[in-house]
């Protein structure tokens, strides 16, 4: 009997300690402590507001009283004109990258006139379906000046987004192993096991993708030509991914077909040493893209 006890504690010890192990290595290079996310019925989720984490790689992420990733709070700000970034996980930046490494921070840092704050509203996982539907009902952001939109091929075939096909924290992490539940949440979302374990995939987004692209684009030309009327500026940069040439160019050339309007293409800016994998950009990629946006942000402000 008593070898029995002491064998269940070995085995006990022997699976335990180095779990506590990889959780104290986990812990320390950032995970276990995510961004969460509230639900929300027209634009599927959001960052839920006033959070700051220590994340990936040294970076802090800050979200701010309004659910923007931003440093600085909207409504303490409301003597400064304000520019909102919208898009998804590109714009958002990832949990690797610091808020003041983010493109939308150095935009903000670089244009000329320091009389504008800026705010990042960009989302992981979101489709031009969400992007639009935040722009348009999120009514903490309606005293935007300027809004930017950065959208990459992905967006357009991705349909509306929510919290049950995202797969994001909608609540705190209470785990027993926080950092090694998030890891295995990671891993799994990033090669996608979850479309072949959960019966909720989105088979919509897989059966009618060329419907999908069409509908997304005219209801993006349908959110610019509100804003435009009620005279607000806007700019739109249109971010090549790496992995799929032809669908870049067949996306972008039914935007420019469809849409009255600039869409600016960054794919002349970006080189392969700018991304992080074959659609999110790393630090030198988020610094090439500021630079650029940069200089279309003063021109506009210029013009008005």
């Amino acid at each position: 009997m008593r070898k029995k006890i002491y064998y269940f504690i070995s085995v006990f010890l022997i699976i335990l300690i180095p779990t506590i192990l990889t959780e104290i290595y986990l812990k320390h290079v950032g995970l276990g402590d995510p961004i969460i996310y509230d639900s929300n019925f027209v634009y599927g989720y959001a960052p839920r507001a006033n959070q700051k984490k220590d994340r990936l790689k040294n970076s802090t992420v800050t979200i701010n009283d309004v659910g923007l990733r931003a440093i600085y709070n909207w409504k303490e700000n409301n003597d400064k004109k304000k520019i909102i970034f919208f898009g998804d996980s590109v714009t958002y930046g990832g949990s690797y990258i610091d808020d003041k490494e983010t493109f939308a921070h150095l935009a903000c840092e670089n244009i000329k006139n320091t009389n504008y704050i800026c705010g990042n509203a960009g989302v992981n996982a979101y489709g031009i379906f969400n992007i639009v539907y935040r722009s348009k009902y999120d009514l903490r952001l309606t005293d935007a000046d300027l809004r930017i939109f950065l959208l990459i091929p992905d967006d357009f075939y991705r349909g509306l987004q929510d919290s049950n096909t995202a797969h994001f924290y909608m609540k705190e992490n209470n785990f027993i192993f926080p950092a090694i539940f998030e890891a295995i949440n990671f891993i799994s979302t990033k090669y996608n096991l979850r479309k072949y374990l959960s019966k909720n995939s989105d088979s919509r987004v897989e059966n009618n993708q060329y419907s999908l692209i069409t509908e997304s684009v005219e209801i993006l030309n349908s959110e610019i030509k509100r804003l435009i009327d009620a005279d607000k500026k806007v700019l739109i940069f249109y971010s090549n991914t790496k992995s799929n040439i032809s669908l870049n160019k067949s996306i972008l050339k039914k935007i420019n077909n469809k849409i009255n309007f600039e869409i600016i293409d960054l794919s002349h800016i970006l080189t392969e040493e700018m991304y992080e994998d074959g659609t999110h950009y790393n630090k030198l990629g988020h610094k090439s893209v500021a630079n650029f946006i940069s200089k279309k942000i003063d021109e506009i402000i210029k013009m008005n």
